[in-house]
């Protein structure tokens, strides 16, 4: 019998500074989910040109885009604010596979800055600070131990005829209109692209997940759902469900 081949998934990393060296990084978290659930994943550098991207989408069976301190640079979507957290060789690169992606009909998954760089590629825009425009502080948790770091933190209020609540439903989820997430933003969406679907909103009101429809799969949340992801039953759908998708 021969061997079940496992999706390829790419994944986008940062550019960061090191002791002055000038690095690639990925946490090992999004890594880990990815492997955890099946997939092999691969990590897409800042480097990539962009007439070398449909060579890279005709590798990759999915695409995560993962959380970082960095914030998608502001004139990506007209705001008018000062960001010192910039990354703009990521900006320019997951932009360019979302909307590619896209057309290709490649599985993807935001998560976090994934989220935002989602709904910017399709023409949404960003609150900096979202504890600044009315919304709770969704701020991380100052602590070091990451299980108080990625705590649940609030719970998060499913739409009624969105992909979320169809894999509730379908797993039998004692109670498909919440479930609890961690919180360490201080960005959300302001404006959401005009395609995208709402999946989720904080109490607060803040839009917390979305997705594509007409998509396999094409998903952005706000929280972390890699944090110890084989434990938490939401992140077990999430993550199941990209995997899938990816392999088909």
């Amino acid at each position: 019998m021969s061997e079940i081949r496992k999706p390829i998934i790419g994944l986008v990393s940062c550019k960061k500074e090191l002791a002055g060296y000038q690095i690639q990084a990925l946490n090992e978290f999004y890594l880990q989910a990815v492997k955890d659930f099946g997939g092999t994943p691969i990590i897409l550098p800042s480097a990539i040109e962009a007439d070398e991207l449909d060579r890279v989408l005709a590798v990759c069976d999915g695409l995560l885009f993962p959380g970082s301190h960095s914030n998608v640079a502001p004139h990506r979507y007209n705001g008018s604010h000062e960001e010192k957290k910039k990354d703009e060789a990521r900006d320019e690169l997951s932009i360019q596979l979302i909307r590619r992606a896209i057309d290709m009909n490649i599985p993807c998954l935001g998560i976090c800055r994934g989220f935002q760089e989602m709904n910017v590629a399709l023409g949404g825009s960003l609150d900096p600070a979202v504890h600044e425009s009315g919304y709770q502080d969704h701020r991380e948790n100052e602590s070091k131990d990451f299980t108080e770091k990625y705590a649940p933190a609030h719970p998060v209020f499913v739409e009624g005829d969105g992909v979320f609540k169809e894999w509730l439903v379908n797993a039998k989820w004692e109670d498909t209109s919440k479930f609890e997430v961690n919180t360490l933003h201080n960005q959300g969406v302001k404006q959401l692209g005009s395609v995208l679907k709402v999946e989720a909103k904080a109490p607060d009101g803040l839009i917390e997940a979305f997705s594509l429809p007409g998509q396999k799969y094409f998903v952005g949340v706000q929280w972390h759902p890699e944090w110890e992801a084989k434990n938490n039953h939401f992140s077990q759908i999430l993550f199941k469900e990209f995997i899938m998708s990816a392999s088909q």
